[in-house]
Protein backbone atom coordinates (compact mmCIF):
# COMPACT_ATOMS: atom_id res chain seq x y z
CA UNK A 1 0.00 0.00 0.00
CA UNK A 2 2.72 2.24 0.95
CA UNK A 3 4.51 1.76 -2.35
CA UNK A 4 1.24 2.58 -4.80
CA UNK A 5 0.89 6.12 -2.52
CA UNK A 6 4.16 6.69 -2.88
CA UNK A 7 3.62 5.82 -7.21
CA UNK A 8 0.26 8.22 -7.16
CA UNK A 9 2.18 11.32 -5.50
CA UNK A 10 5.18 10.89 -7.58
CA UNK A 11 2.92 10.95 -10.44
CA UNK A 12 1.07 13.67 -9.03
CA UNK A 13 3.98 16.18 -8.76
CA UNK A 14 5.10 14.79 -12.11
CA UNK A 15 4.41 18.31 -14.48
CA UNK A 16 5.66 19.30 -18.08
CA UNK A 17 7.52 22.32 -19.06
CA UNK A 18 8.40 23.61 -22.32
CA UNK A 19 9.31 27.15 -24.30
CA UNK A 20 8.90 27.32 -27.78
CA UNK A 21 10.15 30.50 -29.51
CA UNK A 22 9.86 32.44 -33.33
CA UNK A 23 11.36 35.14 -35.27
CA UNK A 24 9.61 37.16 -36.45
CA UNK A 25 12.49 39.18 -38.31
CA UNK A 26 11.02 42.63 -39.72
CA UNK A 27 8.53 43.31 -36.96
CA UNK A 28 9.42 45.06 -34.51
CA UNK A 29 8.35 44.12 -30.63
CA UNK A 30 6.19 47.11 -30.27
CA UNK A 31 4.27 46.22 -32.84
CA UNK A 32 3.97 42.61 -32.44
CA UNK A 33 2.82 42.92 -28.81
CA UNK A 34 -0.66 44.91 -29.45
CA UNK A 35 -2.10 41.26 -31.71
CA UNK A 36 -0.70 39.21 -28.51
CA UNK A 37 -2.06 41.26 -25.89
CA UNK A 38 -5.89 41.07 -27.82
CA UNK A 39 -6.44 38.35 -25.85
CA UNK A 40 -9.82 37.60 -27.91
CA UNK A 41 -8.47 37.33 -31.39
CA UNK A 42 -6.49 34.15 -30.99
CA UNK A 43 -8.59 33.04 -33.86
CA UNK A 44 -6.75 35.14 -36.23
CA UNK A 45 -3.20 34.47 -35.37
CA UNK A 46 -3.00 30.46 -34.40
CA UNK A 47 -3.80 27.83 -36.80
CA UNK A 48 -6.52 25.40 -36.00
CA UNK A 49 -8.79 27.78 -33.30
CA UNK A 50 -12.00 28.84 -35.34
CA UNK A 51 -13.46 30.55 -32.88
CA UNK A 52 -12.27 32.96 -29.74
CA UNK A 53 -14.73 35.30 -28.10
CA UNK A 54 -15.04 37.14 -24.38
CA UNK A 55 -16.95 34.83 -21.78
CA UNK A 56 -18.97 36.81 -19.34
CA UNK A 57 -17.94 36.20 -16.00
CA UNK A 58 -18.08 37.49 -12.00
CA UNK A 59 -15.99 40.38 -11.78
CA UNK A 60 -15.44 41.14 -15.75
CA UNK A 61 -16.62 43.87 -17.12
CA UNK A 62 -17.18 45.09 -21.08
CA UNK A 63 -14.18 47.81 -20.71
CA UNK A 64 -11.12 45.85 -22.20
CA UNK A 65 -8.71 43.08 -21.69
CA UNK A 66 -7.66 42.98 -18.25
CA UNK A 67 -7.01 39.59 -15.50
CA UNK A 68 -9.52 37.84 -14.66
CA UNK A 69 -11.47 37.73 -17.83
CA UNK A 70 -12.16 34.35 -19.47
CA UNK A 71 -11.74 33.54 -22.82
CA UNK A 72 -13.49 31.08 -25.02
CA UNK A 73 -11.52 29.07 -27.85
CA UNK A 74 -13.07 26.54 -30.15
CA UNK A 75 -11.87 24.65 -33.31
CA UNK A 76 -14.34 22.67 -35.19
CA UNK A 77 -14.29 19.44 -36.84
CA UNK A 78 -12.93 19.25 -40.48
CA UNK A 79 -15.63 20.61 -42.97
CA UNK A 80 -18.08 21.01 -40.26
CA UNK A 81 -19.43 23.82 -37.80
CA UNK A 82 -19.54 21.42 -35.04
CA UNK A 83 -16.97 22.20 -32.24
CA UNK A 84 -14.37 19.02 -31.47
CA UNK A 85 -12.07 21.05 -29.10
CA UNK A 86 -12.80 23.76 -26.77
CA UNK A 87 -11.33 25.63 -24.08
CA UNK A 88 -12.06 28.21 -21.50
CA UNK A 89 -9.17 30.01 -20.79
CA UNK A 90 -8.47 32.63 -17.70
CA UNK A 91 -6.21 35.70 -18.43
CA UNK A 92 -4.12 35.75 -15.50
CA UNK A 93 -1.30 38.36 -15.99
CA UNK A 94 -1.14 41.12 -18.84
CA UNK A 95 2.01 43.33 -18.71
CA UNK A 96 2.57 45.45 -21.14
CA UNK A 97 5.88 47.11 -20.26
CA UNK A 98 7.33 43.82 -20.23
CA UNK A 99 5.34 42.57 -22.91
CA UNK A 100 3.88 39.45 -21.24
CA UNK A 101 1.01 37.74 -21.05
CA UNK A 102 -0.16 34.80 -18.93
CA UNK A 103 -3.25 32.48 -18.60
CA UNK A 104 -4.47 29.57 -17.44
CA UNK A 105 -6.82 27.09 -19.03
CA UNK A 106 -10.19 27.05 -16.55
CA UNK A 107 -11.91 24.06 -18.56
CA UNK A 108 -12.00 22.26 -21.47
CA UNK A 109 -12.64 18.98 -23.56
CA UNK A 110 -8.96 18.27 -24.70
CA UNK A 111 -7.54 16.54 -21.88
CA UNK A 112 -5.67 19.29 -19.36
CA UNK A 113 -5.52 19.52 -16.02
CA UNK A 114 -3.92 22.26 -14.87
CA UNK A 115 -2.14 24.11 -17.85
CA UNK A 116 -0.67 27.67 -17.48
CA UNK A 117 1.06 29.75 -20.29
CA UNK A 118 2.60 32.85 -20.84
CA UNK A 119 3.33 34.10 -24.13
CA UNK A 120 6.14 37.37 -23.99
CA UNK A 121 7.44 39.57 -27.41
CA UNK A 122 11.32 39.75 -27.04
CA UNK A 123 12.99 42.78 -29.01
CA UNK A 124 15.72 41.27 -30.98
CA UNK A 125 19.13 43.26 -30.79
CA UNK A 126 19.49 43.56 -34.54
CA UNK A 127 16.01 43.91 -35.70
CA UNK A 128 12.73 41.99 -35.21
CA UNK A 129 11.14 40.33 -32.36
CA UNK A 130 10.53 37.09 -31.14
CA UNK A 131 7.91 35.07 -29.43
CA UNK A 132 8.39 32.75 -26.60
CA UNK A 133 5.26 30.73 -25.78
CA UNK A 134 6.12 29.16 -22.35
CA UNK A 135 3.96 26.75 -20.29
CA UNK A 136 3.75 24.57 -17.43
CA UNK A 137 0.81 21.61 -17.25
CA UNK A 138 -0.23 18.32 -15.77
CA UNK A 139 1.05 15.66 -18.43
CA UNK A 140 -2.05 14.35 -20.38
CA UNK A 141 -3.25 11.23 -21.46
CA UNK A 142 -2.07 10.21 -24.99
CA UNK A 143 0.60 12.67 -25.72
CA UNK A 144 3.97 13.03 -24.77
CA UNK A 145 5.98 15.94 -23.42
CA UNK A 146 7.32 16.31 -26.53
CA UNK A 147 4.62 15.92 -28.93
CA UNK A 148 3.00 18.76 -26.87
CA UNK A 149 6.31 20.58 -27.67
CA UNK A 150 6.29 20.07 -31.04
CA UNK A 151 2.43 20.93 -31.37
CA UNK A 152 3.13 23.95 -29.84
CA UNK A 153 6.20 25.31 -31.93
CA UNK A 154 4.39 24.21 -35.35
CA UNK A 155 1.11 26.59 -33.87
CA UNK A 156 3.78 29.09 -32.80
CA UNK A 157 5.83 29.94 -36.07
CA UNK A 158 2.24 30.24 -38.32
CA UNK A 159 1.23 32.55 -35.34
CA UNK A 160 4.28 34.36 -35.80
CA UNK A 161 3.85 34.79 -39.73
CA UNK A 162 0.52 36.05 -39.81
CA UNK A 163 1.40 38.29 -36.69
CA UNK A 164 4.10 40.11 -39.00
CA UNK A 165 1.86 39.71 -41.92
CA UNK A 166 -0.86 41.61 -39.84
CA UNK A 167 1.96 44.00 -38.72
CA UNK A 168 3.04 45.11 -42.29
CA UNK A 169 -0.30 45.77 -43.41
CA UNK A 170 -0.93 48.28 -40.28
CA UNK A 171 1.93 49.69 -40.76
CA UNK A 172 1.23 50.25 -44.37
CA UNK A 173 -2.42 51.20 -43.81
CA UNK A 174 -0.83 53.63 -40.82
CA UNK A 175 1.66 54.83 -43.78
CA UNK A 176 -0.31 55.32 -46.52
CA UNK A 177 -2.81 57.66 -44.27
CA UNK A 178 0.45 59.86 -43.30
CA UNK A 179 0.99 60.13 -47.01
CA UNK A 180 -2.84 60.94 -47.71
CA UNK A 181 -3.27 63.86 -45.45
Amino acid sequence: MAKENETAAAHEQEQWQGTVEARLPSTPAAAAWPHVADFFALHRYLPGIDVCERVESEGDGKDGVRPGCVRYCAAFAPGTAEVATWAREELVELDAGERRLSYSIVANNMGFGRYVASMTVLEEEASGCRLVWAFECEPMQGWSCDKLVEYLDAGLKVMAARIEEAAAVATGAIAAGAVAA
